[in-house]
């Protein structure tokens, strides 16, 4: 435990450096890839339609 104070100090704040929103954000975004032929464009649309659907509300 003593090490935590020596990885702040070099690292930054740990909210700016954890990975906890990056893994969440990822766990939200696999469930909307249904292609195996083109995941990206299929993420791609899932996500704008997505977006659209939130502006409208």
């Amino acid at each position: 435990l003593l090490h935590i104070a020596d990885s702040i100090f070099e690292t930054g704040p740990p909210w700016a450096t954890w990975q906890f929103p990056m893994e969440r954000l990822c766990g939200m975004l696999m469930p909307l890839v249904h292609s195996q032929q083109n995941p990206y464009m299929n993420l791609i649309k899932q996500v704008t339609m997505w977006l659209q659907f939130a502006h409208l509300q």
